[in-house]
């Protein structure tokens, strides 16, 4: 075999190897694009539709499509607690500062507050998944 030969099957095989290559490159352009969206939807983020938009539309400068993947990435905390029927928002962190009908729970004993979370789940203001999580979180805090 000669440098003739070995050219001329580098030539027959590089257009296809070439168009592999730019397959491989335009598929992961892609993804790095909606990964912000892509990982919305794997975490099921509460606003994951607006999310999306938000990347189709406006991703494509670095500093949104940066805060995008923050958003996305962003710690979500559920709902555990009501007050007069109505929820406190999905962002809204349940840190020690945050009360059950109005009294602070930081105050309370954990049996007080054990009992306080039994009366709402009794209630119906907390499902029994709901009063396990925050029943989970009081003892993990002791």
């Amino acid at each position: 075999m000669d440098v003739t030969d070995y050219t001329q099957q580098l030539n027959a095989i590089n257009p296809y190897l070439s168009l592999l290559i730019f397959v491989i490159l335009v598929l992961s352009m892609l993804a790095l694009y909606f990964l912000p969206s892509i990982i919305a939807i794997m975490r099921q983020h509460p606003q994951k539709w607006l999310l999306i938009a938000l990347n189709v539309f406006a991703g494509w400068t670095g500093f949104f499509w940066i805060g995008l993947l923050i958003w996305s990435l962003w710690p979500k905390e559920k709902l555990i607690a009501f007050q007069n029927g109505q929820g406190w928002g999905p962002y809204q962190a349940h840190d020690q500062t945050q009360s059950f009908n109005g009294s602070a729970y930081t105050t309370a004993s954990p049996a007080e507050t054990l009992a306080q979370l039994a009366r709402m789940r009794d209630q119906g203001m907390l499902t029994e998944d709901e009063f396990t999580k925050a029943k989970e979180r009081l003892i993990n805090r002791l």
